[in-house]
């Protein structure tokens, strides 16, 4: 498990929320739910769709999405946008 699947999932149990009411309400797939808290972003329909989804969770969950891309960039993949902007000019 990832560090960022395991703040997630943590954040989840102490709102009391099952996965099956978390893929209700961001209507993500619970098995991508399930893969985004085993850090298994390999499993998800995309590098955007993995940004976008470990987005609506935090949000959902009461995590601030910009923060948990801060504190573990290394774990969520990059986007094409988000590579340019590490690029040197």
């Amino acid at each position: 498990m990832s560090e960022l699947g395991e703040t997630l999932r943590q954040a989840r149990e102490d709102k009391n929320i099952s996965l099956e009411e978390l893929a209700a309400s961001t209507k993500i797939q619970k098995r991508y739910l399930q893969a985004i808290e085993n850090g298994h972003f390999d499993q998800l329909p995309g590098r955007f769709y993995a940004r976008a989804f470990v987005k609506s969770y935090a949000e959902e969950v009461g995590l601030n999405p910009k923060q948990l891309f801060a504190n573990f960039p290394g774990e969520i993949p990059m986007t094409n946008s988000n590579l340019s902007e590490q690029l040197p000019p």
